[in-house]
Order: structure tokens, then C-alpha cells, then sequence
């Protein structure tokens, strides 16, 4: 994986694409994910936060870039059923934590850097007409970053 935002959402697009259960990949701001009316997705969902991402001098030879982000694995449920709601939160619980064995096996593949580092898992709700509830976890992935001076970007603007 290139340390590119593109390339970074295809990743996750990719499990999506691999995975047996989940059906649908979205991404953008965390924002999004508690605003608004949605409906049209076909559940469970894997939503994608957008990164930010950290700059370092690795080794002192080439910029490594650490992006922060979190995924969040949402069911629709039925509102006034808690039999559904706790098969729910038992079924996203679940594929959330194949999302982060696949990320382990993958850095294990050299594929970028990731740590489980005492993340939480934390339990989300949300208020749209699709009653959503679903599990949240914060992660960064890191990868060496194409930095590279270019003086024929530098030479002004021409008229």
C-alpha cells in the first residue's frame, strides 16, 4: 500500500470487497457518521473516518507518514427490539474484530505498521432513520511517504 489518501481508502474498500459479511464501504468525516437521514445501504456497513497524518524523518533517510483514523462497523436494528439490538451489537462487535485480526495480519505481511496499543472498542448509536448501532475503533496505519523537492514547482507562476 502507498502512503497516498486514495490509496489508503482503497485498502479499506478492499476488505469491504474480500470480506463474506460486510456489504457496503463508506467514507468521509466522522461528522457524517451521527448527521443526518440515510438510508439505501445494504447492512452491515464499514465506514471509514477520513485520516489526518503525522510526518516524521524515519531513520533520517525518508519521511514516514503515521495516518490516525478509525472504522466503524454499523447494523440497522430494530428500534423497539432488544432481542435485534443484542444480535446486533453481538454480530458488528464481531466483524469489527475480523477488521482489526485482517489490519494485524497484513502488517504482519509488511503490508504498512499498526498496533493494537490499548485501543478501545467503543459502542456507537446512532440517530438516523436506519437506527444504526455498531462498534468504533480508533487506529493509525503507517507507511514510508513519497516526499520528494521539485524546483520546477518552485519556479513561479508564468504569464
Amino acid at each position: 500500500m502507498d502512503n497516498t489518501l486514495p490509496d489508503f481508502i482503497d485498502y479499506f474498500r478492499q476488505l469491504v470487497v474480500e470480506h463474506a459479511d460486510l456489504q457496503t464501504f463508506v467514507h468521509g468525516a466522522a461528522g457524517r457518521i451521527i448527521a443526518g437521514t440515510r438510508s439505501g445501504f445494504t447492512y452491515p456497513v464499514l465506514w471509514l473516518e477520513t485520516p489526518s497524518m503525522g510526518l516524521t524523518d524515519k531513520d533520517g533517510t525518508a519521511p514516514f507518514g503515521q495516518r490516525a483514523s478509525a472504522f466503524v462497523v454499523l447494523h440497522s436494528t430494530e428500534g423497539d427490539s432488544y432481542v435485534d439490538q443484542d444480535a446486533k451489537w453481538a454480530s458488528t462487535e464481531a466483524l469489527a474484530l475480523e477488521v482489526l485480526s485482517r489490519l494485524r495480519h497484513d502488517k504482519k505481511a509488511r503490508r504498512h505498521t499498526f498496533d493494537l496499543n490499548g485501543g478501545q472498542l467503543e459502542a456507537v448509536a446512532t440517530m438516523t432513520v436506519d437506527n444504526e448501532i455498531g462498534w468504533r475503533y480508533e487506529f493509525s496505519l503507517g507507511d514510508y511517504v513519497g516526499l520528494k523537492y521539485d524546483a520546477t514547482r518552485w519556479e513561479g507562476k508564468h504569464a
